[in-house]
């Protein structure tokens, strides 16, 4: 996927208010490794997914 998108869905976990801490242990892929995508793309399909799934569920 691109990077684009990547950007797009953190911005909406930083909009929910969920904090990176939390997201590293839900999708076990830490915030540099994401800020890295987000600069040089491609991105893992499943590391957008896993994203998007937290973000349905809440920060729960």
């Amino acid at each position: 996927m691109e990077s684009k998108d990547l950007i797009e869905v953190m911005t909406q976990v930083e909009e929910k208010g969920i904090g990176w801490d939390v997201v590293e242990e839900k999708i076990k892929v830490s915030h540099d490794v994401l800020d890295l995508y987000t600069r040089s793309g491609p991105v893992p399909v499943t590391v957008i997914n896993n994203l998007k799934k937290l973000l349905e569920e809440g920060a729960a």
